[in-house]
């Protein structure tokens, strides 16, 4: 798949070409190219694809720069999932130094992966302004692409500049019925992205430029590699699945691997919040196993403000009694933990608090901030590690800001010049960010076995990106819940689509909606658009609702255990209607590796009895729909018959889930 011919870098596979031309003057592409429909996307001549400043001089991918860039040689190499891997190694003689272009192909998808290595010779290097790939691509006319923002939901407009909301964008030709996906694993705040027409740099993605400012220093010897960049081209409709699926897949091949796979958890917050005990714990782990829960996860309110002890008011035989209730009932223990502020252990290690640029102590000192980027990393690691020992915990839910907020109250960064592993302000927030992946090696190191999360508020962003996903096993990416009416199961669900428009959906557990009250079955069936994370008070489930969450978990898991339900199909039926509650909606999610899947109908307020679903399923086999609930079958059916599209009943619920699994006819 990859070649190097006449100057010029081929890397191709059945679907997809991109070609880098090799001059003098450095690296450029080409030619990127559609090869299952012949289509040549046009290019126009532009910035650099890269560029980066190193020592405070530039150094540019093809158009020059104070730093010499001369080529020394190229590798290739075989990598997970079939790939290949093309590394064009340069020189900066100036430096002593070295700077790898790193390029990743598959043979099964249409696009490429790419990230920057950087080696230090004989004297230390700082890096800055680091663009990592620049775009100036279109199927035709560059006037006929409209870019979509917020994973390809919304239009974008004419220019726009974005460091640290969107990672994922997708641009269209509606004419030709062609586009692009891009999208970066860069985390939070330090992301740049930039789409300018106006300009023939097209998008660009890279490092943060404003503020939080990217640095990254390196000792010489010491080598660095960036995050990455993704490419992937697509043809038909704005909204088909097949193309987004393929950019899932492209997007999971450079996460870790998801091992073990996390199930059905519940948490204890809502409606609970920190009113917890051992008596109600005992009673919940009874339900949640009833109800088919793998996980159960203790949240805040669990320890006192002296160094993490146990409350012995509300728990007075220990979590150790917790852990007996839940193995008694079948599921896994798991904890919440506070590992960005001092919450739980006021005053200790104050020489790890977040300094403000000013001298401050960041929010004020109340509760400390500790920077992650000191040696706060190893005590937390070293706290985790005895928790999980002391339990058998199964999962961490890691909580609470302490780089930036999502909810725009605390400064970015920390400014000291005392702490472990960064050096002053401005390379701070770069070395947070690495000291949060650098406690995940530390724990799966420890026990491969923890299903680990980052929460939103970890990161600073309330909308999830590819990083969260790097660096949790699963992330949990918001609190959406039905207290005080404030939204309704059907809003909940619209906001967990957009999180996962682009994303694999088995990795984002989103929302902590209750599995309680009338709408449970609906609750339930919307927590499945990702990985479930739920809430409420089991207590006030009946025993036909226990039954009916035992059932679906339980067709659920057997799904999931066949190959993750790594892509989905959404659907919206009357989307002329004025009122959204009256619009019908649903989702078809399956695993890549199987081609099994489970799909969910909606009817919400539109009083509709059934709807018509074209299911687009990835291969010509007969389909068993079986409801998840009941066990009922509504019946086998051919492939052309679920994509030209078979009658749902929603049933008296107004709700209802089915297992499609393979048959025979």
């Amino acid at each position: 798949m990859i070649t190097f011919e006449n100057g010029v870098f081929t890397l191709e596979n059945k679907l997809f070409r991109r070609q880098l031309k090799l001059g003098e003057q450095g690296i450029w592409t080409v030619s990127v190219k559609d090869l299952s429909r012949d289509l040549e996307y046009s290019r126009c001549d532009g910035p650099p694809e890269f560029s980066c400043w190193i020592n405070s001089t530039p150094a540019r991918g093809n158009t020059g720069g104070e730093q010499t860039l001369k080529y020394r040689t190229y590798e290739t190499g075989k990598t997970a999932f079939g790939g290949e891997m093309l590394k064009i190694v340069f020189d900066l003689p100036q430096e002593q130094a070295t700077l790898s272009l790193i390029s990743i192909i598959y043979p099964d998808l249409p696009g490429t992966v790419r990230k920057i290595e950087i080696t230090a010779g004989k004297k230390e290097l700082k890096l800055s302004d680091l663009v990592l790939e620049t775009f100036n691509l279109a199927p035709g006319e560059r006037t006929d692409l409209q870019a979509y923002k917020e994973q390809g939901r919304l239009p974008g407009l004419y220019e726009f500049t974005i460091t640290g909301t969107d990672d994922l964008l997708q641009f269209h030709d509606a004419k030709l019925k062609a586009g692009f996906f891009t999208g970066s694993s860069i985390p939070g705040p330090l992301r740049y992205v930039m789409y300018y027409p106006g300009w023939n740099s097209g998008v660009r993605y890279g490092y943060s430029m404003s503020t939080p400012v990217f640095r990254k220093y390196l000792a010489p010897g010491e080598s660095w590699c960036s995050d990455e960049v993704y490419l992937l081209l697509y043809s038909g409709s704005r909204e088909e699945c097949r193309g987004r699926n393929d950019f899932r897949e492209l997007v999971r091949r450079s996460l870790p691997p998801l091992s073990p796979v996390a199930g059905p958890m519940y948490c204890t917050w809502i409606p609970f919040l920190k009113g917890i005990s051992e008596e109600l714990l005992g009673k919940l782990a009874r339900k949640a196993g009833e109800a088919g829960f793998d996980i159960l996860v203790l949240d805040d309110g669990w320890f006192t403000r002296n160094a993490w002890e146990v409350d012995r008011e509300k728990f007075p035989n220990g979590l150790e009694k917790v852990a007996s209730f839940l193995r008694d009932a079948g599921v896994k223990f798991g904890l919440w933990f506070n590992i960005g502020t001092d919450y739980g252990n006021p005053g200790s290690n104050a020489d790890d608090n977040c300094i403000n640029p000013d001298g401050s102590l960041k929010n004020g000192g109340k509760p400390g901030i500790r920077c992650f980027a000191s040696l706060h990393r190893e005590r937390i690691a070293e706290k985790l590690k005895e928790l999980a020992k002391r339990y058998g915990l199964a999962y961490f839910k890691m909580d609470f800001s302490n780089i930036i907020s999502p909810y725009g109250v605390l400064t970015v960064g920390c400014a000291s010049h005392d702490h472990a592993y960064h050096r002053e302000f401005e390379d701070s927030v770069t070395e947070e960010y690495r000291s949060l992946y650098a406690l995940r090696e530390s724990m799966k190191s420890f026990d491969p076995d923890l299903c680990l999360d980052y929460s939103f508020e970890v990161f600073g962003t309330e909308f999830p990106g590819v990083a969260g996903l790097r660096y949790s096993d699963v992330q949990h990416v918001s609190n959406f819940n039905l207290r005080r009416n404030i939204c309704s199961a059907r809003q909940i669900r619209q906001g967990l689509y957009a999180f996962t428009a682009m994303l694999p959906p088995e990795r984002v557990s989103g929302s902590l909606i209750e599995l309680q009250g009338e709408g449970a079955l609906e609750n339930l069936y919307t927590a499945l658009v990702g990985n479930p994370l739920m809430a409420g008070d089991l207590l006030d489930l009946t025993p036909e609702q226990l039954k009916a969450s035992s059932s679906i978990f339980a067709a659920f898991k057997v799904l999931s255990a066949r190959g993750p339900l790594t892509d989905r199909q959404l659907w919206l039926w009357n989307k002329d209607a004025e009122d959204p509650d009256s619009l019908p909606d649903g989702y078809f999610r399956w695993s890549r590796k199987s081609g099994e899947g489970m799909a969910a109908i909606f009817a919400n307020g539109s009083g509709a009895k059934s709807v018509t679903a074209k299911f687009q399923l990835p291969d010509d086999g007969p389909r068993r729909l079986r409801d998840m609930a009941t066990g009922a079958e509504l019946g086998t059916f051919t492939a052309r018959q679920l994509r030209e599209g078979i009658e749902l009943p929603f049933g008296a619920a107004r709700v209802r889930g089915f297992a499609v699994e393979h048959a025979s006819i």
